[in-house]
């Protein structure tokens, strides 16, 4: 194991001062360690990922408006996406997790790749700081934020959307409607449709109107193709 630590330490282009945080991010919680499991650092991983991410596109993208950033910021950092970035990585291979589990998992899950990627974010947190942590994060995430930021989400989609439906419809001006609003106050979700005419263009959900409104704008642009 201790060969195989070094080599993903490589892969990742970071030593680790402390190596227990290491383990530790690399441990599922079906195993039963005195040493503990992943879940803590996972929880802190993420807040971290949420952070940085932020961080980068509001530098990167100074012409885009809440609403196009939490949008670019939720679709890079969704299960599916940090899975993925977990397998290039190789975590499943050094992944520690009980036999019984193993059994019915011949291959770690896509949620258990994704919490160690969290957990690993979140150990190099805490073994160098905010520093090594988003050189980190810019190696890993850096071409899919580049590539998210110059797609039709940059600039203000609510404005380009409405330029087009006046110039192509008459005049006629896209109508918002609030599909959903979940969760506690502190951390409310919002679903909106945009229509034009009754005819739906789009959908984006937001954690306030507005940046819901943008992210369906965004959406409405991406299948129109403009």
């Amino acid at each position: 194991m201790n060969d195989s630590i070094k080599q993903f330490e490589a892969t990742i282009h970071y030593t680790f001062s402390d190596i227990h945080l290491l383990h530790l991010a690399l441990t599922h919680p079906s195993c039963e360690f005195n040493q503990g499991n992943n879940q803590r650092l996972e929880f802190l991983g993420d807040a971290v990922l949420d952070l940085v991410v932020a961080e980068i596109l509001y530098q990167g993208n100074p012409t885009a408006d809440e609403g196009v950033l939490d949008h670019i910021r939720a679709n890079l950092v969704n299960g599916r996406a940090l899975a993925a970035h977990a397998r290039a990585l190789g975590i499943g291979a050094v992944l520690q997790v009980s036999a019984a589990q193993r059994r019915h998992h011949v291959e770690p899950s896509a949620g258990m790749l994704e919490d160690a990627l969290e957990a690993l974010i979140g150990a190099i947190y805490l073994d160098g700081g905010i520093a090594p942590v988003r050189t980190f994060i810019l190696q890993t995430f850096g071409e899919s934020i580049q590539t998210a930021s110059a797609t039709n989400y940059a600039g203000n989609p609510k404005g380009r959307l409405q330029e087009w439906t006046q110039q192509q419809h008459s005049g006629r001006v896209p109508d918002y409607i609030t599909l959903s609003a979940e969760g506690p106050d502190h951390a409310r979700r919002y679903r909106v449709a945009v229509q034009l005419e009754g005819t739906e263009l789009g959908r984006g959900d937001g954690s306030s109107k507005k940046s819901a409104e943008s992210a369906a704008a965004a959406h409405a642009l991406q299948q129109l193709k403009l």
